[in-house]
């Protein structure tokens, strides 16, 4: 029997966009790559994917700098606070997608912005799984190591709010509710913390 429209479960994506880039000595999420820039190459891999809406959370001077698609689907989010943590910019970006009123069924998908190889093809694999059982956490894994993107129900929204450490935190505590998808793809486990990192590109 055919799966009835209204309860394929809708994907939000969020992508961290605010780091300082220490590591780096730069804002990394805004370096060329592609014809674009980091952030931008990830916000089209996950728009490509099929996602209904994708929050962008990043820093005040570097709106402008990011050269993203352009794409009624994106949405900007401030968070200018430069002693924040990844997690604070999920959090933010949770609070907008709440505006979008997503159901208890749908999911947040989650790619940091500085992941600018990860394979549209990997995150239509984990969309899809996670849309075949909508309660379950989707993990990305390559090589036996885990990755992004990570997938989880908007229905855990309170949980991901309240995590003491980073999102990596709520596969690790939920166990039970994981679904580790295997892609050969190197994009998956590869982010760009260092120069050294982005010269290899």
């Amino acid at each position: 029997m055919a799966l009835n429209v209204d309860q394929v479960a809708r994907i939000w994506g969020v992508i961290p966009a605010a780091g300082m880039g220490r590591r780096m000595g730069r804002p990394k999420q805004s370096l060329a790559f592609r014809g674009s820039t980091m952030a931008g190459a990830v916000v089209n891999t996950v728009l490509c994917a099929g996602v209904s809406g994708v929050v962008v959370v990043t820093r005040t001077e570097l709106v402008e700098k990011l050269e993203l698609p352009t794409d009624p689907r994106i949405t900007m989010a401030i968070n200018d606070d430069s002693e924040s943590e990844m997690i604070d910019s999920i959090r933010i970006g949770l609070t907008t997608v709440d505006e979008f009123r997503p159901g208890e069924r749908d999911g947040i998908l989650v790619v940091p912005a500085d992941m600018p190889t990860l394979a549209v093809e990997t995150c239509r694999v984990c969309v899809d799984r996670f849309r075949s059982a909508p309660q379950r956490i989707v993990v990305a894994a390559y090589q036996g190591k885990r990755g992004h993107p990570i997938i989880f129900p908007y229905a855990m929204r309170e949980i991901v709010r309240g995590l003491t450490g980073g999102l990596r935190m709520l596969p690790q505590t939920y166990e039970d509710r994981l679904t580790l998808v295997t892609v050969d793809d190197p994009g998956a486990d590869l982010d760009i913390d260092t120069s050294e990192d982005y010269e290899k590109l």
